[in-house]
């Protein structure tokens, strides 16, 4: 029991580590995945905020929600990682970071993601993307930034979402304008 303990458990700890990597390096080569690391590095503070869900919890999550609520878990159970961060400080440059947001965004626009919410009202700066398939019948990726004084809020959601799953959710949370969604492929 003590070489067990003392020498095979680390060992097959260790040989986890590449299968966690390249589960990883999986989802940031996926569609719905969006880098915002550019971002991250400007808000200069730790956030206030940081919620990552990666694969196996969200499988966890899947399976403790199933009995309750399948609509639910169905939706949970195609995501592959939840990414948000909160940065507050009054000490964040709000005009570095929206002008680095539209560096990102139009890297969103010229990787085939489309834009479906824009604000700019006075030093409030808001994008919502969608990485949509070809037919719009899926959604690989939901990215969101926000960026206004004393706050920024970046969320990136991967996953192979389908409107159907979105319009469930909105039902769920009683959120009128998800369930309506149709969403449609610019040609």
């Amino acid at each position: 029991m003590k070489i067990f303990k003392n020498v095979l458990a680390p060992l097959f700890c260790l040989s986890l580590i590449p299968v966690v990597l390249a589960a990883d390096s999986d989802v940031e080569s996926h569609a719905g995945y969006v880098d915002f690391s550019t971002l991250t590095a400007i808000a200069a503070t730790e956030p206030t905020v940081e919620i990552s869900l990666k694969g196996p919890l969200l499988n966890m999550i899947t399976n403790l929600i199933r009995s309750e609520d399948e609509e639910a878990a169905d939706f949970i159970s195609k995501l592959l990682r939840v990414t948000v961060n909160v940065f507050e400080s009054d000490d964040i440059d709000i005009d570095e970071v929206a002008t680095s947001m539209s560096v990102v965004a139009e890297d969103l626009d010229s990787a085939g993601w489309d834009r479906v919410v824009r604000v700019r009202e006075d030093e409030s700066h808001v994008d919502i993307y969608f990485r949509l398939a070809a037919d719009a019948d899926v959604i690989y990726g939901i990215a969101i930034m926000v960026a206004e004084p004393g706050e920024t809020v970046l969320v990136n959601i991967v996953g192979d979402i389908s409107t159907d799953d979105i319009s469930a959710l909105g039902r769920r949370f009683q959120l009128e304008e998800l369930v309506d969604l149709e969403v449609v492929a610019d040609n």
